[in-house]
């Protein structure tokens, strides 16, 4: 039997078929479609004179419509399953029209490396291996496991897992099922000699391991054999699919060189950042390393010559604290070069281990024969030997299912984080400002340290402390009858490992979250606190759990209770005619379509605006505003009517979108402004409410205005958080962006670096007019600029007459 004939739409369309209530269908492109058989006669008599030549069934709606051949394409059964499991249709479309990309996952197969986008809603793509590939739970959809590999370890979300059922083993969330859009091939490795092991009892497993077994048993396959003490045989020239019938062709020089540049070049192109590897020791200059000896030892083997050092026992100790010794498969830098180490120890002018390595490949600019400074350390063949810190060698991750998996919660501890720890500052400190503020916070290793996906809380922790107290409510409260025994300990860590080292050092240390992060875990019945990606409001949620905090203000309907909040989420029935709003306008336009008002003005207000990462998007560019007025979103308060100025005595949401009264903005009216407005024919169904007006107020009253001052925003790009906040000023706002990740010392058992810098631009840009904005090209913008617009998540309000009360 043939299987039906498949499409995917190119463009945006109506069906030509018009439903039973006079519509018609809209289609989106990218949407897939398969074919089906012509409606009755009853439904199309409307679409007689243009009669379709296709009549298509929507996949995800499984409704009829007549197309037009030109809005759609016929695309293969292989394309089509492919297709499928991508369930965005901008990004299947995406995919569909970048040909390159989808034949090159059409042909991936299992062991290749691929680079893989973890979360959906992130643009990182991470190192992996593809341990499967095929349809999950019987479905049309094909879906690729991957093992995830190197610094990528530990921030998959599965074992192996699918669905309820197995498809390949790996350590736990070190696996991720995704669709075909959200992988590419690794044009930078060779095919992996060893992965996670599918499953033989899953579908497409016996499969797999066939062809493995197979591939294991050709005549021609290349064999690693390891032997004690450095003897080895048949090292694996490693090469990709394409490369396997040319296998035997030498490489040029000039082709090898290609492959990873130099380290000293590297660290050139690096020097404006923390270097996160030393590759060659600090001094050592290319004309110090001895030419390669041409009396070295055939290649095949490697033993250490009677007038070369030893290994150093002390050394050796260190390398296997690392889970490293002699001959064990390693890789330095980022992107890695990979080695084995056939030395250990110390050399003079040096106190730190040192790990002499035998590279894969040769680099005549970089590598020696094994001799260092005149002194002959281990033998190898000529330009592949490179001399490295033994602290900057890391198990080869591309046999990482050879290695034991690091509980990265377990490692967070002050031992292995002794360079990077932060005092504990009992006393309180109030935020610094000024020129005190920039010379505190702003640098490498200034901020909160992230580790293991802790982005979310490193960011928002940063906006609610670093250079505002409207929040230190939260440290102070004195413990009362109704807390647990461990309030005060969860207090006291948050005030004085956190808030208080942040303020006065400029810094914190991982382990002080990652404490902060078990409290939260063992707090309530959502895991994942200790290691997961999660969202900022799920951590105000908790945090407020745990420490009993009362709601930072309270808004309500007429007539119902006031309902207490953490923060407020702008949610909007559809979008505005306005391409660049403001954040006043979103929370008129949200409260007002909700008839929501506050009780009280609130001391800190956290506002998330209407987004959710990349699935959702409803404005390409917000104006986070530097002053919020809330006057008319209060209850029970004076306002002035929006024409006269004097006392209003009513309020009309009906009015709020009217084009003939200043469209988009609250609309209170005193009462002759009021009979004068709904006297409009197209205004007689309006509803005015009356509003709480007190007797003795003058109806010629200057009333005050109640605003708000923004002194932080929370930013997610992609899925990566990050934060700008406001250094309080008497001139001009000083705004500093940061980033708990902005670089890393080391592979996957290293350390992130955060920083905080300076960004002067962003208040220019906050300055402008929405009409001014909307003439910019967000590609063009400074870069800080364009993530504070364009990726705002919450921004952060405090009152400056309540904040010191509250």
């Amino acid at each position: 039997m043939s299987s039906p004939n498949l499409y995917i739409a190119v463009c945006d369309f109506s069906s030509l078929l018009q439903n039973p209530d006079g519509k018609y269908n809209r289609v989106e492109r990218g949407s897939l479609l398969t074919l089906t058989a012509a409606p009755p006669s009853d439904r199309t008599d409307n679409a007689l004179l243009h009669p379709p030549t296709l009549w298509l069934r929507v996949y995800e709606t499984e409704k009829v419509v007549g197309v037009d051949p030109e809005a759609v394409q016929e695309v293969s059964p292989q394309v089509w399953r492919i297709l499928l499991a991508v369930t965005d249709t901008e990004e299947r479309y995406a995919f569909y029209k970048d040909h390159k990309r989808l034949r090159e996952v059409m042909l991936l197969k299992t062991g290749d490396y691929v680079r893989v986008q973890v979360k959906s809603s992130s643009g990182r793509k991470e190192r992996g291996v593809l341990c499967y590939k095929g349809s999950v739970n019987h479905e049309q959809e094909i879906f690729f496991g991957v093992q995830l590999v190197g610094s990528a370890v530990s921030k998959g979300f599965t074992d192996g897992s699918f669905r309820g059922q197995r498809f390949f083993h790996c350590d736990e969330n070190c696996g991720v099922f995704v669709s075909g859009s959200r992988l590419e091939r690794d044009w930078a490795e060779n095919p992996v000699r060893k992965s996670g092991k599918p499953d033989e009892k899953s579908p497409g497993g016996l499969e797999e391991a066939a062809l493995r077994t197979r591939s294991h048993q050709e005549p021609h396959a290349k064999q690693m054999i390891f032997k004690s003490r450095g003897l080895r045989q048949k090292s694996p020239h490693r090469t990709g699919e394409k490369d396997q019938e040319n296998a035997d062709v030498p490489q040029s020089r000039e082709e090898r060189n290609v492959k990873c540049c130099p380290p000293e070049e590297q660290a050139r192109q690096a020097e404006d950042h923390p270097q996160p590897l030393t590759n060659r020791l600090e001094g050592e200059e290319a004309q110090n390393l001895n030419p390669p000896s041409e009396d070295h030892p055939p290649s095949s083997l490697y033993r250490p010559p009677r007038n070369s050092s030893p290994s150093s026992p002390s050394a050796e100790g260190q390398a296997l604290g690392k889970g490293l010794e002699l001959n064990s498969m390693v890789e330095v830098n980022d992107p890695p070069i990979y080695g084995v180490i056939r030395w250990i120890g110390h050399i003079p002018d040096c106190q730190e281990a040192i790990a002499g390595l035998e590279m894969e490949e040769e680099r005549p600019s970089a590598y020696t024969d094994g001799t260092y400074r005149g002194v002959r350390y281990f033998q190898c063949g000529p330009n592949k030997a490179l001399f490295v810190k033994l602290r900057n060698c890391h198990p080869d991750s591309r046999f990482y299912s050879l290695h034991r998996l690091t509980n990265q919660i377990q490692r967070c501890n002050s031992i292995a984080f002794h360079d990077y720890i932060s005092k504990c500052v009992e006393e309180n400190t109030p935020p610094a400002t000024d020129n005190e503020a920039l010379e505190r916070l702003t640098g490498w290793k200034k901020g909160i340290q992230g580790h293991c996906n802790s982005c979310y809380l490193d960011a928002t922790l940063f906006c609610m402390f670093a250079c505002s107290s409207a929040l230190d409510t939260i440290l102070l409260r004195p413990p009362d009858k109704n807390d647990s025994d461990s309030y005060t300990d969860t207090r006291d860590l948050l005030r004085t490992e956190i808030v208080n080292p942040l303020r006065k050092n400029g810094y914190v240390c991982a382990t002080k979250v990652m404490a902060l992060r078990k409290i939260l875990e063992a707090a309530g019945k959502s895991t994942g606190f200790t290691n997961e990606e999660k969202d900022p409001e799920e951590f105000l949620n908790r945090l407020f759990q745990v420490l009993r905090v009362e709601p930072l203000f309270y808004i309500r309907t007429p007539k119902k209770k006031p309902q207490g909040c953490i923060f407020y989420q702008i949610f909007m029935e559809r979008k505005q005619s306005v391409d660049v709003p403001s954040v006043q306008q979103l929370l008129e336009w949200s409260m007002v379509t909700g008839d929501l008002k506050f009780t009280e003005v609130p001391s800190c207000l956290i506002i998330q605006m209407p987004r959710n990462g990349k699935n959702f998007k409803m404005f390409n560019t917000i104006i986070p505003s530097q002053q919020l007025d809330i006057t008319d979103l209060l209850e029970d308060t004076p306002r002035q009517c929006s024409i006269c100025q004097s006392l209003a005595v009513v309020e009309c949401l009906d009015c709020y979108e009217d084009l003939g009264i200043t469209p988009g903005h609250t609309k209170q009216y005193c009462a002759i402004c009021n009979k004068q407005v709904h006297l409009h024919r197209q205004r007689c169904g309006h509803q005015p409410r009356e509003l709480c007006v007190p007797e003795n107020l003058n109806g010629q009253a200057m009333l005050q205005r109640q605003n708000l001052q923004l002194y932080a925003v929370l930013c997610i790009e992609t899925s990566h958080y990050v934060a700008f906040i406001r250094m309080a000023s008497h001139n001009l706002p000083l705004w500093a962006f940061f980033d708990s990740m902005a670089d890393r010392e080391g592979g996957q058992d290293g350390f992130n670096i955060p920083r905080v810098t300076p960004c002067p631009e962003v208040s220019e840009y906050l300055e402008m007019t929405p009409q001014e904005l909307q003439q910019e090209d967000p590609k063009s913008m400074p870069t800080v600029a364009r993530r504070l617009l364009c990726d705002a998540y919450m921004c952060l309000y405090y009152s400056p007459d309540l904040s010191l009360y509250k």
